[in-house]
């Protein structure tokens, strides 16, 4: 048994099952297979070097597609800390103990507001410049 890669079709075959293939294919490792389509669902795309052989690369997207991914990011992270405020602003309610230090809670606000505020930033929608979460925050415990 021999896989192969065809760009022309973007496809696999496997010499086992496929007697007809197209004319461009090359052959590939099982690994190499592996792979590419663990690549895939890390959202990259399965493409075709000069030599015909396929490569993983980050799609290209649009700057509309680009900007709404970056606000669904935005939304998905205010929705993942914002019981770390509700719950501060509890225990101050009830004049309990916090779990939150002032300077954690402090970071925390800000950190929401650096998401609300993210996409008027002059980096939006670049990726790379995405508001950072303070460390201590993956430290808490729901």
């Amino acid at each position: 048994m021999s896989l192969f890669y065809a760009a022309s079709t973007g496809g696999f075959y496997d010499d086992a099952v496929h007697s007809v293939m197209p004319d461009d294919v090359v052959k590939i490792t099982a690994q190499m297979r592996s792979d590419l389509l663990l690549g895939e669902t890390r959202s990259l795309v399965i493409v075709a070097d000069a030599d015909g052989n396929p490569v993983l690369e980050a799609p290209e997207i649009d700057l509309e597609s680009q900007a709404h991914r970056e606000r669904m990011w935005r939304d998905g992270e205010i929705e993942d800390v914002k019981w770390l405020r509700e719950r501060h602003r509890d225990e101050l309610e009830m004049s309990s103990d916090t779990t939150l230090t002032n300077e954690q809670y402090q970071a925390l606000l800000t950190y929401l507001k650096d998401l609300r505020d993210w996409p008027q930033s002059e980096q939006f929608p670049n990726e790379q410049a995405r508001p950072e979460q303070p460390d201590w925050i993956a430290l808490q415990v729901r």
